[in-house]
């Protein structure tokens, strides 16, 4: 794949903030208090991980093979709804809607940034890439948003 200078650019801003990510979620699986939430945050890292490492390839002209989405019924989410009440005390749960909001804040922006590389791009399979990466960046910010709401952590 041959990259355009613009298209360049745009992957050096994705492979930054897919690094940002990583770096960020690392932190805050460290510093959760609750650990249902550490573990939806470790489960994020690794995919934004993934996300970094696809970047850095399309960097170096590969595209990876397109991987089919998966999606859960609306049981699995009814039940992991359930499964998200946090037992941690009024403070640890201030503290972990700080890391929740910061980090909801982090993924609309980068699912933005996605989307600006969607439109500029011209080949056609880097473009699915994107826009694949794009809705996984905007299930996690669905994920975090439904912890949140299980907890009473919304504004």
């Amino acid at each position: 794949m041959t990259l355009t200078k613009k298209e360049q650019g745009l992957l050096k801003d994705l492979q930054n903030e897919e690094k940002l990510c990583v770096e960020k979620y690392r932190k805050a699986a460290e510093n959760a208090c609750d650990a249902k939430l550490q573990h939806i945050f470790e489960k994020i890292e690794k995919a934004e991980q993934s996300h970094y490492d696809t970047v850095t390839g399309m960097l170096a002209g590969t595209l990876p093979a397109q991987q089919g989405q998966q999606s859960k019924g609306q049981a699995s989410r009814q039940k992991a709804e359930k499964d998200l009440k946090s037992t941690a005390s009024r403070a640890e749960k201030q503290r972990d809607a700080y890391l929740l909001s910061d980090l909801l804040g982090t993924e609309k922006y980068v699912s933005g940034v996605y989307n600006t590389a969607v439109f500029e791009f011209s080949d056609t399979k880097a473009r699915q890439v994107l826009a694949a990466i794009q809705q996984q960046e905007q299930e996690h910010g669905k994920q975090l948003s439904d912890y949140m709401q299980a907890n009473n952590m919304y504004c």
